[in-house]
């Protein structure tokens, strides 16, 4: 049984918002990596190690807020998170002038394993020797690149949300909370940045009465935001993208390659 720290950095703007870094390395090299369930393919800035590698193709990329981009994919020799470790691994080259300042940890080198997040902890343990009673778990839908998505639900609504450890805050689709009124109260306004370093100002919610893996959730602030761009760029909508906001509530089992998770703990936050 192996795993990896989680690095909890936060938004120095709002105290329920934070980023998640974990220690890695690329061909023997320590690199910090932003924790990104929500990025389909690992990033790396463009530096003097990372600069040395041939471009292989290229990679569509967007955000929430920003126009989609192009990153060059190089294979770089090998990358390690705690015990994940893969050789002869494709990822992207971040541009260095484009405004992202991080490098991304993506679904493409987690989804082969289980993990148990524990937020409680800042640590990850990845395959663990024992599994949560299998009557809790949920069903887990990954889409063709593999986002992880699961069920967000409001009473007798339901909402698809994707499980994103790199949003620092929940962001919830202002055509949901339109139809939903009862479960958002406003909270004013917020600056919001996504993954390419774009931001927009955004109103601020408090979420009430959501259930995830049959747990529920106290009232905590989500960002409202159209998510009409991004839904139709993609293959399977989404009304929530849940963030750290949501996610540091609670421990999480995902075992990716079986399509499961659940709920392990609720936690209490001050």
């Amino acid at each position: 049984m192996g795993g990896f720290d989680l690095i909890v950095t936060p938004d120095e703007d709002d105290e329920d918002a934070a980023l998640v870094y974990v220690d890695g390395a690329i061909g023997g090299r320590p690199y910090r990596f932003l924790l990104d369930t929500g990025s389909a393919r690992t990033c790396v800035q463009n530096d003097d190690y990372t600069s040395s590698f041939p471009s292989i193709g290229t990679k569509k990329t967007s955000g929430l807020f920003a126009a989609e981009t192009h990153d060059e994919l190089i294979m770089v020799p090998r990358i390690e998170l705690g015990p994940i470790a893969r050789i002869n691994f494709p990822v992207a080259r971040i541009a260095s002038l484009d405004g992202r300042s991080h490098n991304f940890i993506g679904m493409d080198l987690l989804k082969d394993v289980a993990c148990h997040v524990l937020f409680d902890e800042h640590r990850v343990i990845v395959d663990p020797p024992s599994e949560p009673p299998v009557r809790s778990m949920q069903t887990l839908f990954l889409d063709r690149t593999n986002h992880p998505y699961v069920e967000v639900r409001f009473r007798d609504a339901v909402a698809r949300a994707v499980w994103d450890t790199g949003a620092g805050i929940t962001v919830v689709d202002l055509h949901f909370i339109r139809d939903h009124p009862a479960f958002f109260r406003e909270a004013g306004q917020s600056r919001g940045t996504d993954s390419t370093g774009a931001s927009m100002q955004t109103p601020m919610f408090v979420m009430t009465g959501a259930t995830l893996g049959n747990h529920a959730f106290p009232p905590h602030t989500v960002a409202g935001v159209d998510l009409s761009r991004v839904k139709a760029t993609i293959e399977t909508p989404m009304d929530v993208i849940l963030g750290f906001s949501t996610l540091s509530r609670a421990n999480w089992w995902f075992d990716f390659p079986r399509r499961r998770w659940t709920v392990t703990k609720l936690l209490a936050r001050r």
